[in-house]
């Protein structure tokens, strides 16, 4: 399908914002200019609304705790063992969370949808575009993308309850380590059986996802709130040369050198939540004033459904109103976490040759009084 959304204010997120006109065939932007005139399916009369790119939630677990189901669908963690590397967030998707269609009307097309934080090793997550569709697959722009690993009172409290290891940071940190080590080990076991010809018969699920990790092939995500915990994260990544981001990063401010140092990326938030528990005694907006200021990379997340993703835009917003760059939030939204999470050659910005990943506002996205009116999965929203 070939359309044209004309007479719009067009903010591409990279470059300044112009008024004009975005032709998009077969799903892909193809010219961005003032009043184009091309042969269409379709025209859209965009009446002078803000068109940005739809935003990307980096951090959420929409879809496996939906909405008004309760336990019974709740497959946020698979909280058995401490080592769960092998479980797929994709497998306990569920299409009709009515979260997915309330995300969309705030602007979130987007997620990487993660496993919980009750385990040290939690499983894989996958990366979601929004659907209307019933079937899992219509949703997957990336399966497997990155595996879930947590630190802190998280799986302290779910282990000490079950009397079984970890109990402590130290014993959440032995684990980590321990799976990383074997995974070294399970590589030289290939790289032996390999060198003699044989076949190799020791196949294990998790060490397959180890040996993923230690090759840089995939990103672990590391749930850390405390400094202490950021700083075992950064440890890990200097120890095993790893790819690693830092979940929530709660404490930023008091470890910001050490982050910036270490060029980790950083998922924050959500800050518009209570401070339910002891590690977010010092949770704060000027979090992402600091992330910005020391060009720390970063993500705004929701971590729904801790914090409801439709409102994600004002969590931002309340940033801004605490010193962050507006600018900046709005790329924390958008071009930032494609980038974290490696889809900015197609998502994050409107430019020519990226996906039609598209929302008009009728205003700022960090007004409360502003809303979606279009995106290219609904068309026009009452």
């Amino acid at each position: 399908m070939k359309y044209l959304i004309k007479n719009v204010e067009i903010d591409p997120v990279v470059k300044e914002k112009i008024t004009g006109d975005v032709l998009i065939d077969n799903g892909i932007i193809k010219k961005i200019d003032d009043n184009i005139v091309e042969k269409v399916d379709e025209v859209i009369d965009g009446k002078k609304a803000l068109l940005l790119p739809g935003f990307i939630d980096a951090h959420s677990h929409i879809g496996l705790n939906p909405e008004g189901y309760g336990f019974e669908y709740d497959d946020t963690n698979e909280s058995s063992e401490p080592n769960t590397a092998d479980v797929r967030a994709v497998d306990g998707f569920t299409t009709s969370d009515k979260s997915i269609k309330e995300g969309a009307r705030g602007g979130v097309l987007i997620y990487c949808v993660l496993p919980g934080s009750s385990n040290p090793i939690g499983g894989l997550g996958f990366i979601a575009k929004y659907s209307k569709s019933n079937l899992v697959s219509d949703f997957i722009l990336r399966y497997d993308s990155c595996i879930k690993m947590a630190t802190g009172e998280n799986p302290k409290r779910c282990f000490s309850a079950k009397d079984k290891s970890p109990s402590t940071r130290m014993g959440i940190a032995s684990i980590i380590r321990n799976y990383l080590f074997d995974g070294k080990n399970y590589i030289e076991k290939k790289k032996k059986s390999q060198k003699e010809n044989k076949v190799f018969t020791e196949y294990d699920n998790k060490m397959e996802i180890a040996q993923k990790i230690l090759e840089r092939k995939l990103p672990v995500r590391i749930h850390c709130h405390r400094a202490e915990d950021i700083l075992f994260a950064i440890r890990l990544k200097e120890e095993f040369g790893i790819r690693v981001s830092i979940e929530h990063c709660t404490d930023l401010i008091k470890v910001q050198d050490e982050v910036k140092k270490s060029n980790v990326p950083v998922m924050l938030g959500p800050v518009m939540s209570s401070r339910s528990k002891v590690e977010l005694m010092d949770m704060t907006y000027l979090s992402y004033k600091t992330a910005i200021d020391r060009e720390i990379p970063f993500s705004c997340i929701s971590d729904h459904p801790v914090f409801p993703v439709e409102t994600l835009r004002l969590q931002a917003g309340m940033a801004i109103n605490y010193g962050a760059d507006e600018r900046e939030m709005l790329k924390s939204l958008t071009i930032y976490p494609a980038r974290i999470l490696g889809i900015s050659e197609e998502y994050g910005s409107i430019e020519i040759g990226k996906k039609d990943n598209l929302c008009l506002w009728n205003g700022s996205p960090f007004d409360s009084r502003s809303k979606v009116v279009w995106n290219n999965i609904d068309g026009f929203i009452n």
